[in-house]
This record gives structure tokens, C-alpha cells and sequence, in this order.
């Protein structure tokens, strides 16, 4: 069976003209449910949360510290200043 990552490969050296087609050849076959995929994903979001619980967190001692000294105002779209 191929891997995914040799077609990922492949598609990635293609001429750009035949991305369109290329598309609309792969939505015709039948996808993973997306029920299927989440739980998939699920999996390995816990273990990259437990890693990150297990080698001390992200060192962020008051979340709201942290969040004060990155936060950056911006202008609301669609609004005068």
C-alpha cells in the first residue's frame, strides 16, 4: 500500500495546470467519515498534551500575566479609530 506522504510527495512536483483536475479526480472517491477522523486526531492531541504535561508544561506560570505581556490592540475591521 502507499504511504500517504509519497502521494503528498508526488503532488507537490506537479505542474500547476493539473492541480484542478487532480482535485476533482480524488473528491470522487469516497472519504473518511469525519466522526472517524476526529477520534483519530483525538488520540494524538492527548498524547502531545500529555507530553507537554510530562516534561513540565509550557512554563507559563499565570496564564494571565503571559496573556497581558503578548497581547497586542489592533483595530476592529469595519470600524473608524
Amino acid at each position: 500500500m502507499i504511504e500517504r506522504t509519497l502521494i503528498i510527495t508526488e503532488i507537490a512536483k506537479l505542474d500547476d495546470r493539473y492541480l484542478d483536475l487532480l482535485y476533482r479526480i480524488v473528491r470522487q472517491f469516497p472519504h473518511t467519515p469525519e466522526e472517524r477522523k476526529r477520534k483519530a486526531s483525538g488520540g494524538q492531541i492527548a498524547a502531545i498534551l500529555q507530553e507537554i504535561a510530562d516534561t513540565g508544561g509550557l512554563g507559563v506560570e499565570s496564564p494571565q500575566e503571559w496573556q497581558h505581556s503578548i497581547r497586542e490592540d489592533r483595530p476592529l475591521p469595519l470600524r473608524e479609530n
